[in-house]
């Protein structure tokens, strides 16, 4: 089964990406596994014979995404059979090719399309051109488009997204760049009813692109085909904003028909993580009081990726300040030491000396928990650039819940090409390790790309570092405002409580829910009002080696087989139960030296504290630190240039001293001078 899923989705991407990896399908089948748990939801396409279209394509990600069963039929096949896929209980949506429109009878498909008691079956026409017969789309549409007409432009469109409640929810009036230089639009739909949920505009022209009508209680969606760009160096797969407007009408499309019948995540979830200081106050440009008044005023968290290296060093103020606050404030693991090459190749480090630096991370942080009460989250940050496919292993069989970087893809692996990928911020095709992508509190236009994953129900990770308050401790308040204007359920956590969620549900025909677990340790709650099984399915290769399976605390029996482990949790209504897988290993904290034993590391360490504590204060000292991060200066230069720096401060200091020194004398020269 696993193969046929592998061979189908290499059959439909083979269209337009055969530069896709083979790790692509494997991602699809760790992240939406929908074909190998019993489906509660399914999209008809009826299309004609022939090839698949581009925007066939982007349905089936859209799919992929939501988790529904498709069923494709052709116009040819016999009207009973297409009708009675259409007719199923399970049929969320149906969508038909505009080239297909004259081969099906009208009536008896919108008849198909009736749920006594319940809303119809939506229904979308795709792929309309100019071409297509004016006389089927008035019709179709009960009058309300009468045609579609090309747009050109010399300049760059963008898409418009329109306000439906309940379709086009936090995408409302979202403006992002549209894929390609030009496209068709409906015309005369101006006075009309039909409802824009995506438009084109070049600054001047608004032209509809993306339709819905209502029909006799039908609703019916319209989407003009698309030109895509002429090149394939025009896309951007790695830029969320790009990958999304590429498909956005198949996804607000599969997203409104689904529902809770589709993958989906129970809450909206936020954090805001600074890199590398310790319990000080202040580290360089962060001050701890003073972010604490900003994060209450403008509800936001912030994770402190913590070096263990500083375990014993923690100032008893901001220790307090932690504790008493852990709603607003969390520990997480940053490297071990922190020192350059940490955790790269097996040149600079060999695999062993950084399982070590792994297993002596954990120890140190063990010893600041006792040494601070505070607890720390088992998310692991890596120092400068995410490590080795085989550490991302590592990291699971010590128990980690998940890595979180600015790269979601080892440096040993190659990104996958697939739309899919960029659409979700958490793999597990690496090391069956979640690995989520994080990004910058100081992106340009952030409130796109936070629309756009609050839509697609993603939890957003942001990052920084002390410099990210050089302009003012208030620097994030205007990032943690768009997140809760646009999404004001936004639950802002730590990365610990962030991975405890990363899992998605799905509501099936008996009420139950299934549920895709990304990480090893799950909050897993129960946010409806009836009491529900959850039956949990994570990918596991058969020779994981599983510890134990607890909910509650209490072990309970699990199945690991075909790659996935499967159990089911009962939860009362408005209840969460805690699900923890634990892995086997050889981990003795007790017997894990936590010296700092290594010149070279306190050194660095040192440096680094001057770096960021002094010289962020002066023009000079920010400059250098710039450019040693920009031009990826070598350790020794960094070292050269602060001692240079030092020095220069020494002798202006002795000048200083030597210029007063004269002044004094030639005061106490003109005070003889007058009493002789």
């Amino acid at each position: 089964m696993i193969m046929e899923l592998l061979m189908r989705d290499e059959r439909v991407n083979a269209w337009g990406a055969k530069n896709i990896v083979r790790s692509t399908c494997h991602i699809l089948f760790l992240v939406f596994a929908s074909s190998l748990l019993c489906h509660s939801a399914d999209m008809v396409l009826i299309r004609s014979a022939g090839e698949m279209t581009s925007e066939q394509h982007e349905l089936e990600i859209a799919r992929q995404f939501y988790g529904l069963d498709l069923r494709v039929v052709t116009a040819g096949e016999p009207a009973d059979q297409i009708l009675a896929s259409i007719r199923r209980r399970g049929t969320v949506a149906v969508a038909i090719d505009a080239n297909a429109l004259a081969d099906l009878n009208q009536k008896a498909l919108l008849r198909a399309l009736h749920r006594a008691g319940a809303n119809n079956v939506p229904l979308l026409m795709l792929g309309i051109t100019p071409e297509t017969d004016p006389v089927l789309l008035r019709g179709w549409s009960g009058g309300l488009v009468t045609g579609v007409q090309p747009l050109s432009t010399a300049g760059r469109l963008r898409y418009l997204v329109g306000s439906l409640t309940g379709v086009t929810d936090q995408l409302t009036g979202l403006e992002i760049p549209a894929p390609g230089d030009d496209a068709f639009y409906f015309s005369g739909t101006n006075s009309s009813p039909a409802r824009a949920v995506i438009s084109l505009h070049n600054g001047t022209q608004f032209a509809p692109v993306f339709l819905e009508v209502e029909v006799n209680h039908q609703r019916i969606f319209l989407l003009c085909k698309k030109r895509p760009p002429q090149s394939e160096a025009e896309r951007d797969s790695e830029n969320t904003e790009t990958a999304f407007a590429e498909v956005a009408p198949a996804m607000i499309f599969a997203k409104y028909c689904a529902g809770d019948r589709g993958w989906h995540a129970l809450h909206h979830d936020a954090n805001l993580t600074i890199d590398d200081p310790w319990l000080r106050e202040p580290y360089g440009h962060l001050d701890y009081k003073e972010l604490l008044t900003e994060m209450e005023s403008h509800n936001f968290h912030t994770t402190i990726a913590f070096i263990p290296w500083n375990y014993d060093r923690s100032e008893a103020s901001v220790v307090a300040l932690f504790r008493s606050h852990p709603e607003r404030f969390s520990i997480s693991v940053h490297g071990d030491n922190h020192d350059h090459k940490e955790f790269d190749d097996y040149e600079s480090k060999s695999l062993s000396l950084q399982i070590a630096a792994l297993r002596q991370s954990l120890a140190r942080m063990d010893k600041f928990q006792t040494l601070t009460g505070i607890p720390y989250d088992k998310v692991f940050v890596f120092p400068h650039n995410i490590g080795s496919e085989r550490i991302l292993g590592q990291l699971k069989i010590y128990n980690f819940d998940a890595t979180v970087n600015s790269l979601s893809v080892p440096m040993d692996r190659t990104r996958p090409a697939a739309a899919l990928f960029t659409l979700r911020p958490v793999t597990l095709s690496f090391g069956d390790f979640p690995s989520v992508a994080r990004y910058g509190a100081t992106m340009p236009n952030p409130t796109s790309f936070i629309a756009i994953n609050e839509f697609l129900g993603n939890p957003i990770f942001f990052y920084g570092h002390h410099d990210l308050f050089a302009s003012g401790i208030g620097a994030f308040d205007r990032v943690a405002d768009d997140v809760n204007r646009i999404e004001p359920d936004t639950h802002w956590r730590s990365l610990g409580d962030m991975a405890k969620h990363l899992y998605l549900v799905r509501l099936k025909d008996d009420a139950n829910y299934d549920v895709l677990a990304f990480s090893s340790r799950l909050d897993l709650d129960n946010t409806s009002a009836r009491n529900s099984v959850f039956y949990i399915q994570k990918p596991e290769p058969d020779s994981s080696p599983i510890a134990s399976v607890s909910v509650e605390g209490r072990p309970v029996p699990f199945e690991l087989n075909g790659g996935s482990l499967r159990l089911s949790v009962a939860i009362p209504a408005g209840q969460s139960r805690s699900v923890l897988i634990r892995y086997k290993n050889d981990l003795d904290l007790a017997s894990v030296s936590i010296s700092k034993s290594s010149p070279r590391v306190y050194a660095l360490r040192m440096i680094s504290d001057f770096r960021d504590i002094t010289l962020s204060k002066y023009r000079v000292g920010r400059a250098v630190t710039d450019y040693y991060y920009k031009d990826n200066m070598s350790p020794v230069i960094v070292i050269l240039c602060a001692c240079a720096i030092v020095l220069l401060g020494l002798c202006g200091l002795y000048l200083l001293v030597l210029i007063m020194k004269r002044k004094k004398a030639i005061v106490l020269t003109r005070e003889i001078c007058v009493r002789s």
